[in-house]
């Protein structure tokens, strides 16, 4: 019996976590809820993005088991970004435990993006997911002559971009060798005479940088911004 059960774990457990995709685009006849979704990109979102790829799903994280969930709908928007699903969604999808979600996808250029949904609990509830969808730009970051005199010293330059509706997102900085860079240094760190990064961030848009510098005692708080247009570089240079 023993073997017998350590062979059917894995198959049990692969059978649990995987997302239902049995009724996915199907019709709603009663009951329905909506989902009304929009995409665009530029500054302050201002320009309608058509035929970005969209998946519509439900599902529970949780630790250590979860629900995976089901895909709802999947599709692409229309010309002008816009597109409404309607679906009639299970009882366990209208519990406080779980998660609306819609992941967008437009080619390499663009940012892919998961947006979730919360605290809905009634069939008869209109969601209007307005999603921004950035397109790639490359931020190049140069940090200069960081010299601390005490382990109280600091210097942090810390760069993201807007999503107009939901919090910014961090850009992830990477050093020559392709490995993720730091861009906050203490008291304790080495010196260094010039520190440069690169990374991916939204084109045709500001790239906005918390600054911080703490000298003999003294504390620098300060906020900047580079506009760089979609598929460029803009290089942003501080010193200590």
């Amino acid at each position: 019996m023993k073997p017998f059960i350590v062979l059917l774990l894995p198959l049990f457990l692969t059978a649990c976590f995987k997302r239902n995709e049995s009724h996915v685009n199907e019709r709603c006849t009663g009951n329905c809820l909506t989902f009304n979704i929009s995409t665009s990109t530029g500054l302050n979102s201002a320009t309608p993005l058509g035929h970005v790829d969209f998946e519509l799903g439900w599902s529970r994280p949780a630790t250590p088991w979860g629900d995976p969930g089901r895909l709802i709908a999947k599709g692409n928007t229309s010309d002008n970004g816009a597109l409404t699903v309607t679906f009639t969604p299970q009882d366990k999808e209208l519990q406080p435990a779980g998660r609306y979600y819609v992941t967008v996808r437009k080619g390499n250029d663009y940012f892919t993006l998961n947006n979730f949904y919360y605290g809905i609990y009634r069939s008869d509830t209109i969601i209007n997911a307005r999603i921004h969808v950035p397109e790639k730009a490359t931020l190049k970051l140069v940090l200069k002559n960081y010299s601390p005199s005490s382990t109280n010293d600091a210097f942090e330059v810390t760069p993201s971009f807007d999503m107009y509706g939901s919090s910014g997102l961090p850009v992830e900085m990477k050093n020559a060798k392709g490995e993720p860079g730091n861009t906050f240094f203490f008291g304790n760190d080495a010196s260094f005479t010039r520190l440069e990064l690169s990374g991916q961030t939204a084109g045709d848009q500001f790239t906005y940088f918390t600054i911080l510098k703490k000298k003999n005692g003294i504390r620098t708080d300060a906020n900047d911004s580079i506009y760089i247009a979609k598929g460029q570089t803009g290089t942003y240079e501080m010193e200590y």
